[in-house]
């Protein structure tokens, strides 16, 4: 297997077609970071190519690189022609590039190298599965201050796997799991740019191919020597959630570590849909008090009253929809607090103001920014975003049986208690 690939050039030759248009040519394959192209150099048909460039047909390569490997792509797209002095053409992959042969046996175990996680090194065995993550910690460390320097995902540790008994597809499923959670300990997007698959036929097929979840998010909330114990305890909750719970947990992810950057208004607009669509989903709707009942049923009332008076008025039902919307947020709010009830979670050790937050949220969503408000209350409207990140942090993790140490929630004093210190007694 390959080490770190944040630059790499492979040369090869092979049979590029598309329709009924095929020619062989030598190539050049160019990636930098997760960028890859496809280059033909010096090809004296590349003329010949120029009336192809604005065809939607996609084309295929199949050939061989001069280290002997195979290799091949489905799905290529011209995506550049230059006939001036050096006659190029350009090829794009769209769903990745593979190198070497593949077997129709399971394989005996599969690697990839992980966007985003620098140290956690762990290895563990969980229903069948050998899982193990590795690599050479000065490397990671070292990709580690790039990645932040160059504010880019970089390659940092390799996750292992092994299991007999699995097939290719059922390796890569397990893997993005993996990385999936590790992406909510870690507080920032774990994924893989490429994946390596091995049989015991000594063939191994390489294949770059970018994962989406990239983002650089928040921050850890477990500490790296607990991951392990981290995917020993959520891995058996996980394997036990239905397809919506584990895509609405997904999603979840997602939205902590796209709010950790970008405009603050943003980032606090996100964070406060990604509460609301998850208590909306996993908890039964929340009711409203007799008191705003009441309210609610005369205000119906009376605009019923108005629309006899009124019968051309308001056709749509726009006004009628629109008095009543003021008693959703009730509703909506309790509907977050039962989902953290349902998990002990105190929020007053969090510090995390929902009333606060959906003000900011209103603001963003009515007028693309948060309301005017005095440079010294900036501060507090920062940890206003720190406090929902890491208490959505804490509820998956609690969700899915974690009990281990995280870390707290203040940046200027970080560190290491046992997470049900945030429950209440």
């Amino acid at each position: 297997m390959t080490d770190q690939l944040e630059s790499k050039i492979l040369k090869g030759r092979g049979i590029f077609s598309s329709n009924n248009y095929r020619f062989e040519s030598y190539f050049t394959v160019q990636r930098q970071l997760a960028h890859t192209v496809i280059l033909i150099q010096h090809f004296e048909s590349t003329k010949h190519l120029s009336h192809l460039f604005f065809n939607s047909n996609l084309w295929s390569l199949s050939g061989q690189l001069e280290d002997g490997r195979p290799v091949a792509a489905d799905q290529l797209m011209l995506s550049r022609i230059d006939s001036t002095d050096e006659n190029v053409a350009e090829f794009s992959p769209l769903a990745g590039l593979s190198f070497g042969q593949s077997s129709l046996s399971p394989p005996v175990e599969a690697q990839y190298p992980l966007i985003g996680l620098f140290d956690g090194k762990f290895s563990i065995d969980e229903h069948g599965w050998t899982i193990e993550v590795h690599g050479d910690e000065r490397v990671a460390l070292v990709a580690k201050r790039r990645s932040k320097a160059w504010g880019i995902p970089l390659e940092g540790l390799k996750l292992k796997l092994v299991n007999i008994l699995k097939s290719s597809n059922e390796y890569h499923e397990k893997a993005q799991e993996i990385m999936l959670l590790l992406s909510l300990a870690t507080g920032s997007g774990v994924t893989s740019y490429r994946h390596i698959v091995n049989w015991d036929n000594q063939e191994e097929i390489e294949v770059w191919r970018k994962m989406t979840g990239d983002e650089i998010g928040p921050g850890p909330i477990i500490p790296a020597f607990k991951l392990g114990e981290f995917l020993k305890q959520a891995l058996p909750i996980w394997r036990e959630w239905n397809s919506k719970k584990k895509s609405d947990a997904r999603l979840a992810i997602i939205y902590i570590n796209l709010s950790a950057t970008g405009y603050l208004d943003t980032r606090l607009f996100q964070i406060s849909q990604a509460w609301e669509f998850l208590a909306s989903s996993w908890m039964p709707g929340g009711v409203l008090t007799n008191l705003e009942s009441d309210l609610q049923k005369k205000i119906k009332a009376g605009y019923r009253e108005w629309k006899e008076d009124n019968p051309e008025a308001d056709p749509e039902g726009y006004w009628g929809t629109r008095i009543t919307f003021p008693f959703k947020w009730p509703k909506a709010k309790r509907q977050i607090e039962s989902l953290i009830e349902s998990q002990r979670i105190d929020l007053s050790k969090i510090g995390l103001d929902f009333e606060a937050l959906k003000e900011v949220r209103d603001s963003v969503a009515h007028t693309g920014k948060m309301r005017n408000q005095e440079r010294p209350k900036k501060k507090d409207t920062y940890q206003l975003l720190l406090s929902a990140q890491f208490g959505l942090q804490l509820l998956l993790l609690t969700e899915l049986g974690y009990s281990g140490l995280v870390f707290t929630s203040n940046e200027d004093q970080r560190a290491e208690v046992p997470i049900e210190n945030y429950f209440k007694k």
